[in-house]
């Protein structure tokens, strides 16, 4: 059998043709944009553009509209989206995928044609904060608030930093603190 044949019998399906289990995956409501004739799915998450962009490397040949059509929809993944995303195992493959796009592979067309080093390694970053933020149970980032904040601190610590801090200003505000625990126990 010819590698032309073993190549069509075992690909994924062609790219103009909707198959039912695609329709699960692109909600159609939104209007699909047309790259070079070839329609872009919208985005439906970060599986399903996995799920797309396999689908279309298993199908990729040296066509300049096929190449459009990946970048396009390669190009949906934005750094906002990466945020908005709650699927571990997503984040965690799209790690893997893009840490192995920053070198260039033997690939026909990947994803290190689609974005320049700058922007992959700004979505790398992004994709990995998000890892370690889910990796930690969290759904958003810390939100800063000041750095000692006497009313939060328990009563032992408390008293601990009024005699051990080294900034005065520091401890006379601990000592105001304490001063109103005391006169709000009363």
């Amino acid at each position: 059998m010819s590698r032309f044949a073993i190549r069509h019998r075992y690909a994924a399906p062609r790219p103009f043709v909707r198959h039912p289990a695609q329709f699960e995956l692109f909600e159609l409501v939104v209007p699909q944009t047309t790259v070079d004739s070839m329609r872009i799915s919208p985005w439906r998450g970060l599986p399903a553009w996995h799920h797309e962009l396999d689908r279309q490397s298993a199908i990729m040949r040296p066509r300049r509209s096929l190449y459009h059509r990946f970048e396009a929809t390669a190009r949906q993944l934005t750094a906002d989206r990466i945020r908005a995303c709650r699927d571990a195992t997503a984040i965690s493959r799209l790690v893997n995928r893009l840490s192995s796009a920053r070198y260039p592979s033997g690939n026909l067309h990947d994803l290190d044609r689609v974005w320049s080093r700058a922007e992959l390694g700004d979505l790398l970053v992004e994709a990995t904060n998000r890892r370690t933020l889910l990796a930690m149970g969290r759904d958003q980032p810390h939100q800063k608030g000041p750095p000692l904040d006497p009313q939060r601190l328990p009563d032992d610590r408390l008293e601990h930093l009024i005699q051990s801090h080294r900034d005065l200003a520091v401890v006379e505000t601990l000592r105001a603190e304490r001063e109103r625990r005391t006169r709000s126990r009363q």
